[in-house]
């Protein structure tokens, strides 16, 4: 019987190729979007999940309160490790810290600068289950100068050859022994590295020894998962211990909390926080979104179903008067409908597998389909049975209930289903899709705003050199000069953080309030840095070479700092302040304001701008070099050959500074790309139901129309006739769309503090086009049905 069956199946879904290619098609795009969604949602949710002992690591924070706020910082000092190690040996099993840095890694004739090489302690293998492939891992990271690479990079430096026991040179000047190669770190870490190097090499270091000197992160390994309450508690104590003395110095009060190394990733509300961090809002937007495109394609899935079942109505009076049982008929149409949505989930595993590329690449993931995961099979087959046998319950159960006398005398009696059901189905689905067509449209402007906002500097055409190696340091002021007489430069200047980047936090006192301290974000530069970078002043004047004592006792404050302070900013000028001893420093600086700037953004838009202290100090990690207008390639190439001969076993490398400020916004900016993706084929998809419903409404009403055209209806008006119901649906789509879109928006925009306006012509527009696209779909049936010859349907009459 399940043969014959399938063999009907097959015969009615050729028989009408049409109606299968459209229910295959929505199908088919909503179970691979929903299984693509869901898999960039679960490799969100497995970062750091790897690790065999995932539950027992904590990440130190420092909570700092200072000027009555509150900060959480990953970054801590040297000592905070050893210390905690060696003060709580039942609560800690092993610690480890671990401090990103970049270094000029040379073998032979090859000479790269790598971005991703850590420092750590021997015990990082214990910790963390990164795979070694070679070596051991008690012992790689034993002795000073050893070092643990990945595939990756064994393969860049040494091709074919045995990594193990190389000796590599790094900056130019330390020699360093492969004693360790590592699978390639997955994509789902939130620790990203290519080379780690024993952290012993520096242990002697005033740097690493110093409580102050917060440059690496600290990783705590616990016996026990659950124990970290009890680590917790002896935290205040050990700050009393070790800090109060920097604390008091500096009117600090200072915190430490544990954070679970899980709940990393997703967390992104501490400051100074360099490693990968995801959104947990995203996560959520794109469940929902996978959810709501499965359902939509599932409700399509059904409403064709009902909508083609009405023209087998005598197909089944047929059948019934030849001796067909109402069973048999169930059973023909449920096998029918489930054939179907198998051939729907089959093809969206296919259409996966073509996509996944082109997704991975563009979303710098690595994702993999689950075949080995149960869970995967499990839901396949329940979307192809659980929606097979929805959609093919109504043929099912509500047509092989006609008497075929009836039926065969054209005198369908009773209703064909619940028309309220189906509309509001619809309904839903328009609904959906406006949502996400508002979403888009707002993530764009957002975008487009924050890329086009005025930051109060001048952003193009500045070139950044990074000061990454010791040639370049001790001749940076040469290399600087001759940079400057270029033709194609217009000026330079060197800082501590560039607008975008890193801006160090400084703690001084105002001589008038010497009780109070003060934290400001700082940048440490020279005399040419508002001039490069075109920074506004509003009073007093910026930095001069006709002030020698600028480069020692001169501090240039922003507008919120003035603020914060409660001065305005032409009395701010000449207040003097006093700079905190730092470590090894015997006394205070006198600082004297000699100018106040505009406020301008140098950070995120995502922050509002904070109180800035521009001082001069020999502090210098990046050189801006302001280019003249004309061709940029022809003044790289020129800045190139004066970097060559400064520092000849240096690669010159540069980015521009427009390029890395619009990197900031590098999420949101996939976020609108993959809220586009997703409003279309949820768009898409809705459209195949709409036009289900527009071919069940034509089928139900052809009679109607035959009369209304032998009467004298004109095309367009039967157009019109059979248009405007759907057009209604729409509407009613866009009323309850919108107020969803726009708290949706609206939270979504709290992230940033600069933004744009949620106005009203971005909800118009959303359900203009929302109704463009309805008109399209219905019109095209509605007007197949319209110009067709009224006699072939009143032909049975």
């Amino acid at each position: 019987m399940l043969t014959n069956y399938l063999k009907l199946a097959v015969r009615n879904l050729l028989r009408q190729k049409f109606y299968t290619a459209i229910n295959v098609a929505g199908l088919t795009l909503g179970v691979a979007g929903c299984l693509l969604i869901f898999m960039f949602v679960q490799n969100e949710l497995s970062y750091d999940k790897f690790h065999a002992n995932g539950n027992r690591i904590y990440r130190l924070l420092r909570n700092n309160y200072m000027n009555g706020k509150i900060t959480s910082t990953p970054y801590t000092s040297g000592p905070y490790a050893p210390t905690l190690a060696a003060d709580f040996p039942e609560d800690i099993q092993a610690a480890v810290r671990v401090m990103a840095n970049n270094a000029l890694v040379t073998y032979g004739d090859k000479s790269f600068n790598e971005d991703r090489f850590y420092f750590t302690d021997p015990q990082f293998f214990e910790v963390f289950s990164f795979k070694l492939l070679k070596g051991n891992p008690r012992t790689a990271l034993a002795e000073p100068n050893t070092l643990v690479i990945t595939e990756a990079m064994a393969k860049k430096y040494f091709g074919k050859a045995e990594p193990m026991g190389k000796l590599v040179t790094i900056n130019k000047d330390q020699t360093f022994k492969v004693t360790g190669v590592m699978a390639n770190v997955p994509g789902n870490s939130q620790l990203q590295f290519d080379m780690l190097s024993s952290i012993k090499l520096m242990e002697n270091e005033d740097y690493l020894k110093a409580w102050r000197a917060n440059m690496l992160y600290t990783y705590l390994l616990l016996p026990e998962a659950g124990r970290h309450d009890a680590l917790q508690s002896k935290m205040p104590g050990f700050v009393q211990k070790y800090l109060a003395e920097t604390m008091r110095q500096f009117s600090m009060n200072v915190k430490l909390t544990l954070q679970p190394f899980q709940n990393v990733y997703l967390d992104d509300s501490t400051t100074f926080d360099f490693t990968e961090h995801g959104n947990k809002n995203n996560v959520y937007i794109f469940s929902a979104i996978a959810i709501f495109i499965l359902l939509i394609a599932c409700i399509n899935f059904m409403n064709l179903a009902s909508a083609r079942s009405v023209g087998r109505a005598k197909e089944v009076g047929v059948r019934k008067v030849l001796g067909a049982y109402q069973r048999h008929l169930i059973g023909q149409f449920l096998v029918e409908s489930v054939l179907l949505a198998t051939v729907s989930v089959v093809l969206a595993v296919a259409l996966i597998y073509a996509v996944l590329p082109a997704f991975n690449t563009f979303a710098e993931k690595q994702l993999t389909l689950p075949v080995t995961n149960p869970l995967l099979y499990v839901f396949l087959i329940l979307v192809a049975i659980v929606v097979g046998l929805l959609a093919g319950s109504y043929p099912a159960f509500f047509l092989s209930s006609f008497q075929p006398v009836k039926v065969l005398k054209g005198r369908l009696s009773g209703s064909s289903g619940n028309p309220f059901i189906r509309k509001a189905l619809v309904v839903f689905q328009f609904a959906v899709s406006i949502f996400l067509i508002i979403g888009t449209v707002v993530i764009f402007r957002q975008m487009q705003y924050v890329q086009n906002k005025q930051l109060g500097f001048g952003k193009e055409n500045i070139l950044k050199v990074p000061v990454d190696n010791g040639d370049i340091d001790q001749k940076l002021y040469g290399f600087m000069r001759q940079v400057r007489q270029l033709p194609e430069v217009k000026n330079v200047s060197v800082m501590s953080g560039e607008p975008g980047g890193f801006h160090d936090r400084y703690t001084i006192k105002i001589v008038e309030k010497p009780e109070e301290d003060w934290s400001f974000r700082t940048v440490f530069t020279d005399y040419d840095y508002i001039a490069t970078l075109g920074i506004k002043l509003v009073a007093g004047r910026g930095f001069s070479r006709n002030f020698p004592t600028d480069s020692v006792s001169a501090i240039i404050l922003n507008e919120a700092a003035v603020k914060q302070i409660g001065w305005t900013p032409q009395n701010a000028l000449g207040k003097e302040f006093l700079d905190v001893p730092r470590d090894g420093e015997a006394s205070p600086i006198r600082l004297r304001v000699i100018g106040v700037v505009k406020d301008y953004n140098f950070s995120s838009l995502k922050e509002a701008i904070q109180p800035l202290a521009i001082m001069m100090r020999n502090d210098h990690r990046v050189i801006a070099i302001k280019l003249g207008p004309g061709n940029p390639q022809q003044a790289v190439a020129a800045i190139q050959n004066v970097y060559t001969k400064v520092a000849p076993k240096y690669p010159f490398e540069f980015t521009f500074l427009d390029q890395d400020f619009d990197k900031l916004y590098k999420n949101e900016q996939k976020q609108a790309v993959l809220f586009t993706l997703f409003a279309t084929l949820a768009i898409c998809i809705a459209c195949l139901g709409l036009f289900g419903l527009a071919l069940y409404s034509t089928e139900q009403r052809r009679k109607e129309v035959g009369i209304r055209k032998v009467l004298g209806a004109s095309v367009s008006g039967v157009v019109a006739l059979l248009s405007k119901d759907f057009l209604k649906l729409v509407l009613l789509a866009n009323v309850l769309a919108w107020p969803l879109a726009y708290w949706a928006m609206h939270k979504w925009l709290q992230e940033f503090t600069y933004r744009t306006e949620l106005n009203a012509f971005i909800f118009i527009a959303a359900g203009i086009i929302a109704l463009v696209i309805a008109i399209i779909t219905v019109s095209f049936q509605a007007v197949k049905v319209a110009i067709a010859n009224p006699v072939n349907a009143l032909r049975d009459e």
